[in-house]
C-alpha cells in the first residue's frame, strides 16, 4: 500500500511539473513551431524584449497587481483587526458579505461591475481595472489575516498595555512582527490572483490598459509562439525567486528562535 501511495504521489508531481519543464525547454527552441525542437537558441528572449505591446501589458498587470494587492491587504487587515479585536454586531453577516465574491462566478461579478461603472459614467481604464481586482482579492486577503489574528493570544496585547505601551507601540513591537508572515502571504496571494485574472479584466479593462493574460489570450488565437514560452519561463523563474527569498527568510527566523528584548 505504501509503495502504491508513493507511485501515485510521483505521478501527481510529474503531472504538475512536466508542463512547466516543457515550457522552459521549448523557450529555447529555434523552431517557430512548438511541436518540433530544431535546436538551442536565445533569440526568442531577444524577441520578447523587443515586443513593446507585450511589455506594456506586463507593466500594466504588474502595476494593477501591486496596487490591488496593497489595497486588499490594507483593507483586509483593518477589517480582520476590527472583527477580531472588537465586539462587532452582525459579525457573521460581515464575514459572509466578504465571502460573496468567492462564491459568485467571476463572469457575474464582471457584468455587475461593468453595469455599475456604466451607470456611474466611469470610463473603463486603470481605475476600474484596479477596483475590479480589489473586489476579487479582498476576500482572500481578509480570510488569511482573519485566521492569523484569531490565532493570536489576546494576553500579549494586554501585557504590552499593562507595561505602559501605547496602542501604536503595541502594534509595531508586538502585533506586527507576529502578523508579518501572514501579511506577506495575503499580499502575495492577492498579487498572484490579480496578475493572473482574465475574467474580471475582460469587463473592466479599457483602451491602453490591456493586461498580460488578455494579451496572451488574444495572441493564442493566432497560435502559440516560442516568445510566449520565453515569457512564461521568466515568470516561472521570478516566482521561484520570490518563493526562495521568502522561504529562506522564514527559515532563518525559525532557526533564530525568539529574540530577547536586548538583542
Amino acid at each position: 500500500m505504501d509503495r502504491l501511495t508513493s507511485w501515485i504521489a510521483r505521478l501527481v508531481f510529474v503531472f504538475l511539473y512536466l508542463p512547466i519543464a516543457a515550457l522552459i525547454i521549448y523557450s529555447f527552441n529555434s523552431s517557430e513551431v512548438s511541436y518540433r525542437f530544431d535546436g538551442f537558441t536565445l533569440g526568442w528572449y531577444a524577441e520578447l524584449f523587443r515586443d513593446e505591446m507585450l511589455l506594456d501589458s506586463l507593466r500594466t498587470s504588474a502595476v494593477v497587481g501591486l496596487i490591488a494587492a496593497l489595497a486588499a491587504t490594507v483593507i483586509g487587515f483593518l477589517t480582520a483587526f476590527a472583527l477580531v479585536r472588537f465586539r462587532v454586531k452582525g459579525r457573521a453577516f460581515f464575514v459572509g458579505a466578504i465571502l460573496i465574491p468567492l462564491i459568485v462566478p467571476e463572469i457575474v461579478l464582471g457584468v455587475a461591475l461593468l453595469t455599475v461603472f456604466s451607470t456611474a459614467n466611469v470610463p473603463t481604464g486603470l481605475l476600474t481595472l484596479v477596483l475590479g481586482h480589489v473586489v476579487i482579492t479582498l476576500p482572500l486577503a481578509t480570510l488569511v489575516l482573519l485566521g492569523a489574528m484569531s490565532s493570536l493570544d489576546p494576553s500579549l496585547s494586554e501585557a504590552a498595555t499593562d507595561l505602559g505601551a501605547s496602542p501604536w507601540v503595541t502594534f509595531r513591537r508586538v502585533l506586527f512582527p507576529l502578523l508579518r508572515p501572514s501579511i506577506l502571504a495575503a499580499f502575495l496571494l492577492s498579487f498572484t490572483t490579480s496578475f493572473s485574472n482574465i475574467v474580471i479584466s475582460t469587463f473592466t479593462a479599457g483602451v491602453g490598459t490591456t493586461t498580460l493574460p488578455l494579451r496572451i489570450y488574444s495572441t493564442l488565437r493566432t497560435g502559440l509562439t516560442p516568445e510566449l514560452n520565453a515569457l512564461g519561463t521568466l515568470l516561472v523563474v521570478a516566482t521561484l525567486g520570490v518563493i526562495l527569498v521568502v522561504g529562506v527568510s522564514q527559515m532563518r527566523r525559525i532557526l533564530a528562535g525568539p529574540q530577547s528584548p536586548g538583542s
